[in-house]
């Protein structure tokens, strides 16, 4: 009997043994299962999250590499700028030759007048009257000079113009390819083919939250300066986007005139840092002076010539205050390609004296230009950087009115931001590993009846952020941003907490917990 009592315990402990081992094997598998279901989730994550920084860190480096080449383009419209201007150069000294004869001859004239006055049929007085008569000669002489280069001048003057008018057009074909860069960017910007190719190899499974794309956009067209009808307007709100109005076109006109402005000042750089002219150096902070030109005095062959110049004369600039002056056309000669010279000539021969006013200028305006002095003709295919929109003009860095470090200096954000089903497998469909279509357990502990999800199923979000930012290596950030030097880079970069939470929400993340600030900030 108590043999039989033994064996049946020992029968009833081994079947509770396998009642245990049952039911530990089924903890195990479910562990198992929920370690599949949130290694895959994680992994998933990290890559939707990668992709989100990838579609950021792309948008910035599309927005600095476009500025980098719209610097590039700047710099040959202003190198195409600074060879309008030394044509202008040229023909301003070449029409100023011709001025300078003419001055000799005026001024020989009143010489010749003089002379008369004093002459008489006898006494020592006659000599007046061969003086007189030779003035006079020398003053036809120096009518007869300027009648030849004058003609040499008119000679070149078709190819003068037909120069300064190819010049324009490259420059608004320079334009036109800016113009046209921006808004390919734009495009590739605002879901183009580069994002999504990428978003195809990162995280196949993954889409882009498109809400963000304006965002991107709206930054690359506020850090532009440019016709308001050739780029789109510049809209949204800090702190994704921090909006500025375009300057006028007089001020996009004033970058270029400064960059052309810094590279050809005057007329002929000499290593002193003055200018030469005639052979003699010139500054032209003072007066100048030009003493007995040899072509003067072949023609005089005595007494003096001079020529004597005000500050400023021969300066050969764009958009200087000296040339804001009414044209013939009735344009007003604002943002020039022009040089200019004035002053006036002297001469002493003999027992006489003469004076002549000297004056010439070369210059181009946004409806034409004209040549003033004794070549004088007007040009209305004259144009250097247009004031309005589809003509030549530049496409720059748009600086912010109050740059400062709220605002980033005004250089441009760029978001990304990807969601996902974070079951499905990269190619497709959803795991063995998972329990049910729905990712969930039912568990019954006791009376109740419990649910354990293990994947949610809803849509994971990853967000990222870059910043497209100007940075002169070996510099220590000491040049601003600017539309002229190519050094725009891109990086990742932190988030703040309201705009890590906005940029959530328009990604779809209503739900966001975001507590903590970043980089410190409340």
């Amino acid at each position: 009997m108590g043999e039989r009592t033994m064996i049946t315990a020992s029968r009833a402990r081994r079947g509770q043994t396998m009642v245990l081992s049952v039911v530990t094997m089924l903890v195990l598998a479910l562990m198992m299962v929920i370690g599949f279901n949130v290694a895959h989730t994680a992994h998933e994550k990290i890559r939707i999250q990668q992709a989100a920084d990838a579609q950021a860190y792309s948008v910035a480096v599309l927005q600095a590499r476009a500025m980098n080449v719209n610097a590039v383009l700047n710099r040959a419209i202003a190198a195409l700028t600074v060879a309008q201007m030394s044509l202008h150069a040229w023909n301003t000294i070449a029409t100023h030759e011709v001025n300078m004869l003419q001055g000799g001859a005026i001024a020989f004239g009143l010489v010749a007048l003089q002379e008369t006055s004093k002459c008489c049929t006898k006494g020592p007085c006659v000599i007046h009257c061969l003086d007189a008569i030779q003035a006079g000669i020398i003053a036809a002489q120096y009518y007869g000079e300027k009648g030849d280069y004058e003609d040499k001048l008119e000679g070149k003057e078709q190819q003068f113009n037909d120069a300064v008018k190819e010049l324009y057009e490259a420059k608004k074909s320079l334009y036109d390819q800016e113009l046209q860069l921006v808004n390919k960017i734009k495009g590739e910007i605002n879901g183009g083919q580069i994002l999504r190719n990428m978003l195809a190899k990162t995280a196949p499974q993954a889409r882009y939250k498109n809400a963000l794309d304006s965002i991107n956009v709206s930054n690359f067209m506020c850090t532009l300066d440019g016709p308001d009808g050739d780029l789109d307007a510049c809209s949204g709100s800090a702190p994704l986007v921090f909006a500025r109005s375009r300057p006028p076109p007089t001020e996009r006109s004033k970058s270029m005139q400064n960059a052309a402005n810094a590279a050809r000042g005057l007329f002929n750089h000499a290593v002193s840092g003055g200018a030469l002219l005639d052979h003699q150096d010139f500054r032209g902070s003072s007066m100048f002076m030009v003493s007995n030109p040899p072509k003067m005095m072949d023609i005089q062959s005595e007494g003096s010539y001079r020529a004597t110049y005000f500050p400023g004369a021969f300066a050969s600039r764009v958009g200087d205050t000296e040339f804001n002056k009414a044209s013939d056309n009735g344009e007003t000669a604002a943002n020039v390609g022009s040089a200019t010279g004035f002053g006036f000539v002297n001469v002493s021969w003999r027992h006489g004296r003469g004076f002549s006013i000297l004056g010439s200028s070369v210059f181009s305006s946004q409806g034409g230009g004209e040549h003033n002095g004794a070549v004088g003709d007007n040009h209305p295919e004259f144009k250097t950087i247009a004031l309005v929109s589809g003509e030549a003009t530049l496409i720059s860095f748009n600086a912010h009115t109050s740059p400062n470090e709220d605002n980033d200096w005004g250089q441009p954000n760029a978001y990304g931001a990807v969601g996902q089903d974070l079951r499905l497998l990269q190619k497709g469909g959803r795991g063995a590993f998972e329990v049910n279509s729905s990712g969930t357990i039912n568990l019954r502990i006791g009376n109740e009846q419990k649910k354990v999800t293990l994947v949610p199923k809803t849509e994971g979000i990853a967000v990222g952020k870059a910043k497209a930012y100007f940075h002169q290596l070996g510099a220590d950030w000491k040049l601003p941003p600017n539309g002229f030097d190519p050094f725009w880079r891109a990086k990742l970069h932190p988030f703040k907490r309201d705009e890590l939470r906005q940029v959530l929400n328009m990604a779809g993340d209503s739900n966001a917990n975001v507590q903590a600030p970043v980089e410190g900030v409340e």
